[in-house]
C-alpha cells in the first residue's frame, strides 16, 4: 500500500490552537471560548478530509481495495470476478450476523424479522449500507448471544461488508439491556460472487503468470474455472513431459465436468510436449464426536438449537481445508464455543478419518492428493452432570 501522512482530529486541533497562540496572539483557547469553537469546527472538517484521502488511497490499492473498486482494478489486468457454486453461496448466507447483549436477561429477547443492520460510518466512508434480518432471532434467557441471517437491501456489488463491520442496528432494546451486533464473516451483496480475498489472490497471480508454460500460469488458468477451490501442481509426476493438476473442488456436485473444463482452460498456456493429468483430490471425511457442557436452566429446544449450531460451526471449519492443511483440536473446541456463550466446556470424545479411528491430536492427511472435509458431527450435551443425548 502507498505510504502517506495522516493526522488524527486531536492532532489537528492541537496544531490549530498552537498556531492561534503563536501566530495570532490569541490566548483564550480554552473549551467554551470562541477561538476554541472555531478550531473544533475546522479540525473536524480537516479530519474528515484526511479520512477521505485515506479511504480513497486504500480503495485504489490492490492490497486493500474491496467490492466494486477491486473489480475495477481486476479489469485493468483483464481478470474478472468469477461466481461460486450455489452450495457455497448458501453457506455464506447462514449465520452471518451475531447479536449480543451486555448481560444476561431474565427472559428471552426476540429481535424481529426485518430489523435493519448497518455498517458503521462514524469514520469517513462514502455511504451507509443497510441489511435486513430475514427471520426473528431469539437470545434465550440466561444467554448472551444468538445468530441470524441478514440480506443486503441493495443488489449491486458496490460494497462487500468485511468481517466485524456491521455493528449498527435499529432494534430498541429492553430497559437496562444494550444490544450489539456484528458480522462474524463477510456479507456479500451477491452471495454467488467470488470473495474479495480469493479474487485479489488471482489478480496477483495473473501478474506472475504472464509467461505461458510456467507452473504458476497453469495453476492460475485452472483456478479461473468455476467450481475450483484450490489447485496443486506436481511437475514430472510420470517423468519428464508430464504434469499433474490436482483439483480441490468447492463442492462434490461439481466434480463431473471439472477435468474437461480445466483442460480447456490450461490449453492456452501449456508448453509444447507436456501431457497434463487432471485429477480430483480425494476427500478425507473426518467425523467428530464431542460433548458440550451447559448450565442448568436451558429448555430442551434451546439445548437442541445450541447442539445444531455447534455442529454447523464445526462442519464449516472442516470444509475450509485444502491439500496439506492440518486439523487442530484447539480450533474445533474454539468453533464449538463460538456457537453459544452458554457452553462452559467442550470435550472431544473421538475422531475418525474415512471411518478409521484417529488419535486425539492434530491431524494432517498423509496423501499428497488428500484434503480434510466434514463427515458426521455428533454433538452431545451434559447439564450439571446429567447426560442429555
Amino acid at each position: 500500500m502507498a505510504l502517506y501522512g495522516i493526522k488524527s482530529k486531536s492532532e489537528i486541533l492541537v496544531n490549530i490552537l498552537d498556531g492561534l497562540q503563536k501566530n495570532a496572539g490569541i490566548t483564550a483557547v480554552y473549551p467554551g471560548s470562541v477561538a476554541r469553537a472555531f478550531a473544533d469546527a475546522v479540525s473536524s472538517e480537516v479530519s474528515d478530509l484526511y479520512e477521505a484521502f485515506r479511504f480513497s488511497i486504500s480503495q485504489s490499492d490492490l492490497a486493500t481495495a474491496s467490492g466494486r473498486n477491486l473489480d475495477l482494478i481486476g479489469d485493468l489486468y483483464g481478470i474478472s470476478r468469477k461466481s461460486v457454486s450455489d452450495e457455497i453461496a448458501n453457506e455464506r448466507r447462514s449465520f452471518n450476523i451475531e447479536f449480543l447483549i451486555d448481560k444476561v436477561h431474565s427472559s428471552d429477547i426476540v429481535i424481529p424479522a426485518n430489523t435493519l443492520v448497518y455498517n458503521d460510518v462514524s469514520n469517513f466512508i462514502t455511504k451507509q449500507y443497510s441489511y435486513s434480518l430475514q427471520s426473528a432471532v431469539t437470545i434465550p434467557a440466561g444467554s448472551k448471544k444468538a445468530y441470524g441471517r441478514v440480506e443486503p437491501n441493495f443488489t449491486d456489488n458496490s460494497y462487500i461488508a468485511p468481517k466485524n463491520t456491521l455493528t449498527k442496528h435499529n432494534f430498541i432494546s429492553p430497559a437496562a439491556i444494550i444490544l450489539f451486533c456484528n458480522n462474524p464473516k463477510e456479507v456479500y451483496s451477491n452471495a454467488n460472487s467470488e470473495s474479495d480475498e480469493n479474487y485479489r489472490r488471482r489478480i496477483i497471480a495473473s501478474m506472475k503468470s504472464k509467461t505461458s508454460g510456467t507452473a504458476e500460469s497453469i495453476r492460475f488458468a485452472a483456478l479461473s474455472v468455476k467450481g475450483v477451490k484450490d489447485v496443486r501442481i506436481r511437475e514430472a509426476s510420470y517423468g519428464i513431459g508430464s504434469c499433474d493438476i490436482i483439483v480441490v473442488p468447492e463442492v462434490s456436485s461439481s466434480v463431473k465436468n471439472l477435468p474437461g473444463a480445466i483442460l480447456s482452460a490450461v490449453n492456452s498456456v501449456k508448453p509444447v510436449g507436456v501431457r497434463f493429468n487432471v485429477s480430483i483430490a480425494e476427500k478425507v471425511a473426518t467425523s467428530v464426536n464431542l460433548t458440550i457442557t451447559l448450565p442448568s436452566g436451558n429448555s430442551a429446544n434451546a439445548v437442541q438449537a445450541i447442539r445444531n449450531q455447534v455442529s454447523l460451526f464445526i462442519k464449516r471449519y472442516l470444509n475450509s481445508f485444502s491439500i496439506g492443511d492440518t486439523l487442530s483440536l484447539t480450533a474445533i473446541e474454539m468453533q464449538a464455543k463460538l456457537a453459544s456463550d452458554s457452553i462452559t466446556g467442550v470435550t472431544i470424545n473421538s475422531m475418525t478419518a474415512n471411518g478409521q479411528d484417529l488419535p486425539l491430536r492434530d491431524f494432517t492427511p498423509y496423501g499428497v492428493r488428500e484434503y480434510i472435509s466434514a463427515g458426521n458431527i455428533n454433538v452431545y450435551s451434559v447439564i450439571i452432570g446429567n447426560s442429555a443425548y
